[in-house]
């Protein structure tokens, strides 16, 4: 069995647990693999409230990986789009950022982001506004990502 079918297994293990209907697909895209979940009625029960249960169960499956494998695997857990979606409302939080520190000419802090919600607006910043920079401060949960204007 490879890897990519091991992931599918595993996931359906877990899955069974949580949520009756679904359809389960795993794609690998540079090493990294996409576990995507369509569920029609149960989908909210998989995403959780603002994403955290598909957050915990992308950890539950990368620990799982972890020991089965004995090194890291880069997973990324899509249920219904949510992904898509989700990227899209970061997109426009961080453009409407982007945009007041250009006015303002003040950096900006934003909380409470994940660290796959941090790498999207980090990119989001370094692919669409060069004029600004984006990092990251923080530990842990303290962690928070600063978006100013790029020294002259």
């Amino acid at each position: 069995m490879d890897k990519k079918d091991i992931i599918h297994q595993e996931a359906d293990e877990l899955l069974k647990k949580i949520i009756s209907t679904y359809e389960l697909s795993v794609d690998e895209d540079g090493g990294a693999f996409h576990v995507v979940i369509k569920a029609d009625e149960e989908a909210p029960t998989v995403i959780g409230r603002h994403g955290e249960t598909i957050r915990a169960l992308q950890k539950i499956l990368e620990v799982i990986l972890y020991k089965k494998f004995a090194e890291p695997v880069d997973i990324l857990v899509n249920v219904n789009d949510y992904r898509e979606k989700q990227k899209e409302r970061l997109e426009g939080i961080a453009e409407s950022i982007a945009q007041r520190v250009k006015t303002d000419h003040h950096e900006a802090p934003l909380r409470s982001f994940s660290a796959y919600e941090r790498k999207v607006i980090h990119e989001f910043i370094a692919t669409h506004h060069p004029d600004l920079v984006s990092y990251s401060e923080g530990e842990g949960k303290e962690r928070y990502l600063i978006i100013k204007p790029k020294a002259e």
